[in-house]
Order: C-alpha cells, then sequence, then structure tokens
C-alpha cells in the first residue's frame, strides 16, 4: 500500500476526501471528510476547533476547493472533537449560507458552540439528495452510541458508512487505513465509549442490509474489503459499557 502523507488531504474513494489528523500524542486520529458531488460540497464532523486541528483541516479543505464553496456541514454528535470547529466554518461562508444536518437531539447542542446558522434536523432512514445524480445521503440514528441523539450517515452511490463514534479506534500505531492490528485498536476505544451491547446489536441490525464498501469512522483508521465484517462481527460480541 503507497504510504500515506497525513499533511495532504488523501482521495479514499471518487470526490471524498480525507481530511484529517493524526494526533500521535494522543494515540488517536481525527478524521473530518469531504464529499463533492456536482455543486453539492460537503464536510463531515469538521472537528476541533484548536488552531492547529482547524489550520489542517482548512489547509486540506483549500487543496480541494474553497471552504466557501462547502454548501452541507453533516454533524453525526455533538461533542467538541466533531462541532466545534463549525463557527470556523461558519466565518468562512457567512451564517445561514450552509446547511448544518443532524438529529433532533442533537441539534438542541449545536447553538452552544456559538453557531447562529439554522440546524436540519432529520429523522432516522431520513434521506437527502445531493448533486443532479439521485445520490442520497442516508441518515440511520445510532441511539446511546455514544450519545442519545448521535447518528450514521451511509452514501448510497459510493457504499461507504460514515459510522462517527462506532468502529473507531484508538492507536499510537496510526494508519489511515486498518491493518491487521485495527481490531485491538477498536476493542480499546469501544469498550468504553460505546454504552451498551443491546444498544450495539440494535445499531448492527440496522445496518445488516446495506452494501457497505467502505466505513470511513470519526477516529482511527479507514476499513474497507475484508475487515468491514470481521470489525462487525468483534463489533457485535463484545462487552462495551465498561471503564477499568
Amino acid at each position: 500500500m503507497t504510504a500515506i502523507d497525513p499533511e495532504k488531504a488523501v482521495e479514499v474513494k471518487p470526490n471524498l476526501w480525507w481530511i484529517g489528523w493524526p494526533d500521535y500524542d494522543a494515540g488517536f486520529s481525527n478524521n473530518p471528510y469531504l464529499l463533492i458531488e456536482g455543486d453539492e460540497v460537503v464536510l463531515f464532523d469538521p472537528g476541533s476547533r484548536f488552531d492547529t486541528h482547524w489550520g489542517w483541516v482548512k489547509k486540506k479543505i483549500e487543496s480541494i476547493i474553497p471552504v466557501s464553496k462547502i454548501t452541507m456541514v453533516v454533524v453525526h454528535h455533538q461533542d467538541p472533537d466533531l462541532c466545534a470547529a463549525i463557527p470556523l466554518v461558519e466565518e468562512e461562508i457567512g451564517v445561514n449560507n450552509f446547511e448544518i444536518v443532524t438529529t433532533e437531539r442533537t441539534s438542541l447542542f449545536i447553538p452552544y458552540y456559538g453557531v447562529k446558522t439554522e440546524v436540519t434536523a432529520v429523522d432516522d432512514g431520513e434521506s437527502i439528495e445531493i448533486g443532479t445524480e439521485g445520490r442520497e445521503l442516508l441518515f440511520i440514528t445510532s441511539p446511546y452510541l455514544h450519545f442519545p441523539g448521535a447518528m450514521v450517515t451511509y452514501d448510497t452511490k459510493e457504499k461507504v458508512l460514515f459510522s462517527s463514534d462506532i468502529f473507531a479506534g484508538f492507536s499510537l500505531d496510526w494508519s489511515l487505513y486498518a491493518n491487521e492490528y485495527y481490531l485491538e485498536a477498536m476493542k480499546v476505544f469501544s469498550q468504553p465509549y460505546l454504552s451498551d451491547t443491546r444498544h450495539v446489536k440494535n445499531f448492527l441490525r440496522k445496518i445488516e442490509g446495506l452494501d457497505i464498501d467502505m466505513i470511513c469512522p470519526q477516529h482511527g483508521s479507514i476499513l474497507q474489503g475484508e475487515i468491514i465484517q470481521k470489525a462487525i462481527d468483534t463489533l457485535r460480541d463484545l462487552e462495551v459499557g465498561v471503564w477499568e
């Protein structure tokens, strides 16, 4: 596999880029993603507002397209490592000049970051069409994994699941794409951060009919190929909600 330069945006699918950063000190990565479909530019989970963090994300976006071209920000839950940079995006684009999409529960928290743009709340199973080719973003709620209003997004065209904290991993030996050690990294993250096996199994039932070609979590590594089913099986059998 070709070595990844973490300083640069990486196109992981046609017109879909990883624009995150590895935090080697913390032992995990932060993974915003940028999707372009026609005139639509979608930013998933823009991340932290630390100067260095947003600096990396902004630089990577601008290596592809001006930040001002972003039309939608999708937020999978309310934590600051996903949401805190939204006001910085807003400064670049202007209030209400882009759409923020999340669940109703999460929408209640977005204004606490100083965001003034109106938030569009979506329900479980609802989708939004982007571009002109009928591409859909399907939103699937994932309650208590690890917030009551959490959700994931499935891109119907490229069969990508943007999974937020589900399938995420902690690892000092980070790589952009999941390697043979990733299941252990995923366990280390999932056991304390996912709330209960009931909610895990409920979520896995929701996605079992999806044709998933790639999983893009908000932390850790991107999963593709055989490791996807291995990760699903690992998560199904894992004891979670454990803090030692």
